[in-house]
């Protein structure tokens, strides 16, 4: 359908509006996605460093002693599933939920973002329990506190063989994989560490390992909620970029559209001048003939 150079313009400007929401989108997750990585180290040390003390409290217990494990009499597995709390991610939530196993009937999921939760109702997911992730990394330690409340309680109702993490990893550069990993039961006997010297301690080992433990798992779901952020973000910058990519194309579509139907206007108009120059003409040499 042949379009007039006013439609052609009004779409142009759209096209524009729409490229500088797309620019303000790309930059805010470049932002968010930097803030992020500069974070995660931390992360990494905090959770390194109440693994290290874990394996010093083991190393204080009697070596007889057991370690109660969660879970034990069930075989159904827990899983925390961590999508995306926006949109405009290409698709990062999709794969996210793709990656979930369908071949065990037992499973369980606890979602986790906004997205993701919109996403799991249209595909009829059975959703145990939800909560929103963060939208800014500052926000990442009392979401991985809520986290672990929201955790507790949904094992309090029902407990479970094991908990399972599935989250986005952030890579080196522009690069993330997703990830399994198990949160519970703890795998203390590879925490175990023979201490050069025994720490001090101000409570019994028993009870310093519960509290360690529950740190550990808040570490473990703070890290999560971390790299989770940062790859959404990532996955909105990358999303945001081919955008960009294609609304530049458009808008170079549309403004050599328009330079054309300018171009017909003006040769249409002078056509038309000339058609009107020659009619003036004969009808002038008409009036001056013999």
């Amino acid at each position: 359908m042949n379009r007039t150079a006013a439609e052609v313009q009004a779409r142009l400007a759209t096209t524009q509006s729409f490229g500088g929401l797309v620019s303000a989108l790309r930059g805010m997750a470049a932002a968010r996605t930097e803030r992020a990585r500069t974070r995660i180290a931390g992360a990494d040390a905090y959770s390194h460093t109440v693994a290290a003390a874990i394996g010093q409290a083991l190393a204080l217990l009697p070596a007889d002693a057991a370690v109660a494990r969660t879970g034990d009499g069930h075989d159904e597995m827990l899983w925390l599933v961590f999508g995306a709390e926006q949109g405009f991610n290409g698709g990062y939530t999709e794969r996210v939920l793709d990656a979930l196993p369908t071949t065990t009937p037992t499973t369980r999921i606890v979602l986790l973002g906004e997205q993701a939760k919109r996403i799991a109702h249209v595909r009829r997911l059975p959703i145990e329990a939800h909560a929103p992730l963060v939208a800014h990394a500052g926000a990442v330690i009392p979401a991985s506190e809520r986290l672990r409340s929201l955790l507790l309680d949904t094992l309090a109702r029902k407990p479970a063989a094991s908990v399972e993490l599935l989250f986005g990893e952030l890579g080196a550069g522009n690069h993330f994989e997703l990830r399994r990993q198990r949160l519970l039961p703890l795998d203390l006997e590879t925490l175990r560490a023979a201490p050069t010297q025994a720490p001090r301690v101000h409570q019994p080992p028993a009870e310093l390992l519960h509290l360690l433990a529950g740190e550990y798992v808040t570490a473990r779901l703070a890290r999560a909620v971390l790299h989770s952020h940062a790859v959404e973000n990532l996955a909105r910058l990358s999303a945001m970029a081919a955008a960009q990519e294609n609304v530049a194309k458009l808008g170079e579509s549309l403004q050599a559209e328009l330079r054309q139907l300018r171009q017909e206007a003006i040769t249409a108009e002078v056509v038309e001048l000339a058609a009107g120059l020659r009619s003036l003409r004969a009808r002038s040499d008409a009036a001056t003939g013999p």
